[in-house]
């Protein structure tokens, strides 16, 4: 006997294959899951807001430091043009270590490369960078 498998679309039960019913609940189940983190970060969501409180009266927060968000972010555009003035290799495994959290040794297994060897060169792209970041300010 084949195990039969539904999904829901708004109130009509949908018979389904199962790759189709397993990505469905991969893609719900990743949609909570960033709907707790954004919780848990206490973001704001328009569809939180009550009509019993002004909208000014939600979103009031004293505690930001507006000085602290601005150089911040003056930060992160630097470290981004300091990203942008490395050469393409440098970049792609600054990206792919930082941006995409892989692994020495999965960059360094698809270079065709040690880790160590790996691991020293990200520690020379670093010291560089870490020299551009200097010259920038």
């Amino acid at each position: 006997m084949d195990k039969k498998y539904y999904i829901f679309v708004g109130d009509e039960k949908i018979e389904v294959d199962q790759e189709v019913y397993k990505s469905y609940w991969q893609i719900t189940n990743r949609e909570r899951y960033l709907e707790r983190l954004d919780r848990q970060h206490k973001l704001l969501f328009f569809s939180d807001l009550s009509t019993e409180y002004s909208f000014e009266d939600t979103i009031a927060d004293e505690n930001y430091d507006l000085e602290k968000i601005v150089e911040t972010k003056m930060l992160i555009d630097r470290v981004r043009e300091a990203i942008d003035s490395l050469n393409d290799e440098e970049r792609e495994v600054i990206e792919r270590l930082y941006y995409q959290d892989e692994s020495i040794r999965s960059i360094a297994t698809s270079k065709g490369i040690s880790a160590p060897a790996l691991f020293k060169r990200r520690n020379k792209i670093l010291k560089k960078l870490k020299e551009l970041l200097n010259d920038l300010v």
